[in-house]
């Protein structure tokens, strides 16, 4: 095992424990003595096939408020400040600005003359829309006015924190670790006389998956052995179904209800052929990261955020505007074109490997290092 009681103290305390980010905490080890704290396992949200071994160097908190509820997500923990008093860290870093003991761990770091980080992603409106400088926003800049680093999830979301926002220089972009490693084994795509489609996301309006269902009611029409992979969870289930038996597609589409540990999720994908994303609206998804590193087909919305961009249209999958006719034209470029198959997963995969948990960790390491004279 590696010695590394020289490195500095990181603590980073954020949601849940969930396996992008245990596989992070790894990494980071190779620069700092990194110790991640969460405040919930990710069943109540993601179910609890999303658990794993959260190993030596990650825990999740006792003792927390606010996991459900009209507050879901607003979590307060009792134990947070002992057990940073416990670890004694020499930088903290907290996942996002609007929960509670978010909140009292800076402060207990500002305390303690500790660095200061919070990773976060884009602020938007319900209606998907960038926030600007509002009342609250306002009141957070002053509380949090003595943070060291503020490290954003994606590009477009340096103006909004660095000038809107008014943090100044103290932003700079990151992202999340994804956990792909696994995928890039996966067999090229060949040509088939049907293919299986993936809709990976959670069954929510912003993700759009009734359209989804729309989209592969017209493929089965003219490739009737074709299959649909859905996602099991989220409130539009019952709409879904319903959806279904109103195309008479039944005996074609698959929920996956079936998981039971996070490591099926790395044969779903190998067995898809195509993944569909007509979102409405996303900040950015995995699935579209973990689609490029299986060498799926891709075809996405042009709503979405962050990730979404990767994926340029006709280049290395394709980005549409969320309509049935744009996605059906999009899949039969796949269908027609076996071969674009392997041109899009080689690109593909050369785009997302920088983003594996060890290549975030080296880009957290080097930002950090710079920005705060940390060595």
């Amino acid at each position: 095992m590696q010695d590394n009681s020289s490195l500095k103290k990181l603590v980073y305390i954020s949601s849940i424990a969930a396996s992008h980010q245990v596989k992070f905490c790894n990494s980071l080890r190779k620069y700092y003595q990194a110790h991640f704290i969460f405040y919930d396992y990710p069943d109540n949200t993601r179910g609890n096939w999303w658990r794993v071994s959260l190993g030596m160097c990650c825990e999740v908190l006792d003792n927390t408020y606010f996991k459900n509820g009209l507050f879901a997500g607003r979590y307060y923990s009792r134990d947070l400040i002992k057990k940073l008093n416990q670890i004694n860290p020499d930088i903290i870093m907290i996942g996002g600005f609007s929960i509670p003991s978010n909140y009292f761990a800076y402060k207990w770091a500002t305390k303690n003359n500790k660095r200061t980080i919070v990773f976060t992603e884009r602020s938007r409106t319900k209606k998907g829309e960038l926030r600007g400088r509002t009342i609250i926003w306002s009141i957070i800049k002053w509380i949090y006015r003595d943070i060291d680093l503020i490290l954003v999830s994606a590009d477009d979301a340096i103006t909004q924190f660095r000038d809107t926002f008014g943090f100044g220089d103290k932003v700079m972009v990151a992202r999340y670790a994804a956990d792909i490693d696994d995928y890039y084994t996966h067999p090229i795509r060949k040509k088939k006389n049907a293919y299986t489609y993936i809709y990976a996301n959670r069954l929510t309006e912003i993700y759009n998956p009734l359209l989804a269902i729309v989209i592969f009611g017209e493929i089965i029409k003219k490739y009737p052995e074709s299959k649909l992979l859905m996602n099991n969870d989220g409130e539009l289930k019952q709409d879904c179904l319903l959806k279904i038996r109103e195309l008479n597609i039944e005996k074609h589409v698959f929920f996956l209800d079936n998981l039971q540990s996070w490591s099926d999720l790395n044969t779903v994908y190998k067995e898809s052929d195509i993944l569909i994303l007509p979102a409405k609206f996303s900040n950015g998804n995995f699935t579209i990261l973990e689609a490029m590193a299986s060498g799926m087909g891709v075809v996405i919305s042009d709503k979405i955020l962050g990730v979404g961009n990767l994926i340029k249209d006709g280049v290395n999958g394709f980005n549409r505007s969320p309509e049935v006719k744009s996605f059906i034209n999009a899949i039969e470029q796949y269908i027609s074109d076996e071969n674009l198959f392997k041109v899009h997963a080689e690109i593909n995969r050369d785009i997302t490997k920088p983003l594996s948990a060890e290549g975030t960790a080296k880009t957290f390491h080097e930002i950090i290092s710079k920005k705060l004279n940390i060595k």
